[in-house]
């Protein structure tokens, strides 16, 4: 088994390049390398994804990860393996019957620069992004190394359990669009137990939370406005104003009437538009979420935006192209999920540590894998680990306090063998 230092470095290369959703090329390579020298030979890249479902995707920048990749010492043999798509699963099979355990840990970074000053740890030992504009600042990085971490021990007390667990290293959480195409490639189909997990929060380290809390429904909205150019000042008449109707529709969408009883969210994040100063906007771009407590609550939330962003466009005389760029669902966990994860938590963190908390607003795809389990019947949980962090998730200062690693693994040891242990 990995030792806390082994854990610590594999965490700190990982955060060194950073990589954002369905760009983790280098990051699967890694993580393929470790599962290898364990002696686990991994389905990785398009064996693990539907890419039919997959949204999000942005082509450029995954042809110019690609590329990055190579000069990062990644085989042109591995990329083609991978067949454009990223992320890993990690199948250890017992040979002997018993149930179907999968643990879901997720891999991208954020699209945020990291502090380069002093005073920030990472930048001060050495161990910085090397990649700009991409940070590991979400604790995705030390989530993969919790799940190497349980490999290696999987692999060293194969002989003391039954059935089989399988590990996801899931691409593209960030903006919810890796699970959905994971779900539908059917890898998970016959788990039995499933259980995802974050790390941080701020909360005291040696925190575990079998119940998180409330994760909304949510999807991700791209819309493209098209209208047409035209010198504003000779033939203003004569265009079309997409940026106009992006405008408008910006406005509508935020006064969307929301269900008074239920918690919702929503925001447009992104506008781009125009050409010139002087001509009509021929063309603008916008990204946007919606959620809802509920399916249900995000499903009205998301009709009434596209319905304001159509009508929008009708105003302008410009068309609309919208599409689903991401997506979560509602949280329901099960409670003979639960009650394993305080039992496992006790031995590891003590009674006291484990907090049922209250988390509202946020969104994880995980949802999507846990619900796909449901379907079939299986049960499952997202788990907290909490730790001190420096500054907030998706911060430029975003650090977290690295005795985490030891705890979730350590939880992992003791959660496994309640599950897949001989009875």
């Amino acid at each position: 088994m990995l030792s806390s230092q082994e854990l610590v470095q594999f965490r700190r290369d990982l955060h060194s390049y950073p990589e954002t959703g369905w760009c983790e090329f280098v990051t699967t390579f890694k993580v393929v390398q470790k599962l290898r020298s364990f002696g686990i030979e991994p389905k990785f890249g398009r064996q693990i994804i539907n890419p039919e479902f997959v949204a999000g995707r942005n082509e450029k920048a995954v042809e110019a990860a690609q590329k990055a990749a190579l000069d990062k010492g990644v085989s042109a043999e591995f990329l083609e393996h991978m067949g454009g798509y990223t992320g890993v699963l990690a199948t250890i099979e017992t040979g002997r019957p018993g149930p179907v355990l999968a643990v879901r840990f997720d891999m991208d970074c954020v699209d945020v620069q990291e502090a380069l000053e002093a005073g920030h740890r990472p930048f001060d030992e050495g161990w910085a992004s090397t990649n700009p504009g991409h940070m590991h600042s979400c604790g995705h990085d030390g989530h993969t190394t919790m799940g190497i971490g349980l490999c290696s021990w999987l692999v060293e007390n194969k002989d003391k359990l039954c059935g089989t667990i399988k590990v996801l290293f899931q691409p593209a959480e960030e903006g919810v669009r890796g699970a959905r195409p994971v779900a539908e490639s059917g890898v998970l189909d016959d788990a039995d137990y499933f259980f995802g997990n974050h790390l941080g929060f701020n909360l005291p380290t040696g925190t575990i939370s079998p119940e998180p809390g409330l994760f909304l429904a949510s999807t991700k909205l791209d819309a493209e406005f098209v209208g047409l150019a035209a010198h504003s000042g000779a033939d203003p008449h004569k265009g079309k104003n997409a940026l106009l109707a992006a405008a408008t529709a910006t406005l509508a969408v935020h006064g969307i009437i929301r269900p008074v009883q239920e918690t919702t969210a929503l925001n447009v994040g992104t506008l781009h538009a125009g050409q010139g100063r002087n001509v009509v906007a021929p063309n603008a771009f916008m990204q946007l979420e919606v959620r809802g407590e509920t399916e249900e609550v995000n499903s009205y939330m998301r009709e009434e935006a596209i319905r304001k962003i159509k009508a929008s466009a009708d105003m302008y005389d410009c068309e609309v192209k919208i599409v689903k760029a991401g997506e979560a669902t509602e949280f329901k966990p099960d409670r003979k999920a639960i009650d394993l994860v305080y039992e496992a938590a006790i031995p590891v963190v003590g009674e006291e540590m484990i907090k049922k908390m209250d988390l509202k607003l946020g969104s994880e795809d995980c949802t999507i894998l846990l619900r796909r389990v449901q379907q079939r019947g299986g049960v499952g949980t997202f788990i907290i680990f909490g730790c001190e962090t420096k500054a907030g998730h998706h911060q430029r200062l975003f650090d977290f306090d690295e005795r985490v690693l030891d705890i979730a693994v350590s939880f992992y040891k003791n959660l496994v063998p309640m599950i897949c242990g001989f009875k």
